[in-house]
């Protein structure tokens, strides 16, 4: 699946997307969440540039429907379908390996990285609650 800073990396560095995903997982069937296309869709109409050749580009894979905006809709349609993202953005990259997923990243202007799924971190353990040891005071009666 990839995301909008995905479509962008070809259009803005030349990125050789397709054959880095490829490399990694030949013959892997890509595909673009709806969301991607509305925010490309946004980013168009505000005039940013990149935007209308990344959307040209989205439109060369097929759309996955997916409920709400941005990176949650991302991360619940790959949780769901257990799909592999190709991301830059490093947040949504984080949020993805703390999932589970394994996640594609740019590692420089030519390559892509697979970055593992990160285990999910356990439940801290129960302690007991330390004993302290009460004082004995022996006097003669001149404390308290």
């Amino acid at each position: 699946m990839l995301d909008t800073n995905a479509l962008l990396l070809p259009i803005r560095s030349h990125f050789p997307l397709e054959a880095e995903v490829d490399r990694l997982y030949p013959g892997a069937e890509l595909a673009v969440p709806s969301s991607a296309f509305e925010e490309l869709e946004r980013l168009r109409a505000r005039g940013i540039s990149g935007a209308p050749a990344a959307l040209k580009l989205a439109l060369r894979y097929p759309a996955v429907p997916v409920e709400g905006r941005g990176d949650a809709a991302i991360l619940a349609i790959a949780v769901r379908d257990r799909a592999l993202v190709v991301t830059a953005d490093r947040a949504l990259a984080g949020r993805l390996q703390r999932a589970g997923l394994p996640v594609l990243v740019p590692r420089d202007r030519s390559r892509l990285e697979l970055r593992p799924a990160r285990r999910p971190s356990r439940a801290p353990a129960v302690r007991k609650p330390v004993q302290r040891r009460q004082r004995l005071c022996i006097c003669l009666g001149s404390c308290r």
